[in-house]
């Protein structure tokens, strides 16, 4: 099964030595924090409203992702298929797969990476500039 991705938002200017510095879920929905580690004050959010399911793992344990290389300097990808969200649809995913749900990736560039199942796009806020 190949991973299809594509790149949403423009690429990140200090994304060389980023890293995933908060996974957060509420009742409010799921926020997730990519910092630089040479910049301060220079990170980026995302927020989702409506996650109905979502997982934090290392790099190294999302190996099936880097199959091929992901383009330079970008946070954020939909995935098109391949992913989380077509190999457990059939086990989990069941009623959240009938509503149409999309997968989302947030990697960093040495921390942990997220892949999210959510209706919509997250919300996206920077420090540094409009993404």
């Amino acid at each position: 099964m190949r991973l299809l991705l594509e790149p949403v938002h423009e690429p990140i200017d200090w994304y060389a030595g980023s890293t995933t510095l908060e996974v957060i879920s509420t009742q409010f929905g799921l926020r997730i924090v990519v910092a630089s580690t040479e910049e301060f004050d220079s990170y980026v959010e995302f927020r989702f409203g409506n996650a109905h399911a979502f997982q934090v793992l290392h790099e190294r344990d999302m190996m099936s992702y880097w199959e091929e290389p992901l383009p330079a300097k970008h946070m954020l990808f939909r995935v098109l298929g391949g992913g989380w969200l077509e190999r457990a649809t059939s086990d989990y995913f069941q009623v959240t797969n009938s509503f149409s749900s999309n997968e989302w990736l947030i990697v960093s560039d040495t921390g942990p990476c997220v892949t999210v199942i959510s209706d919509k796009e997250p919300n996206v806020w920077s420090t540094s500039r409009e993404v």
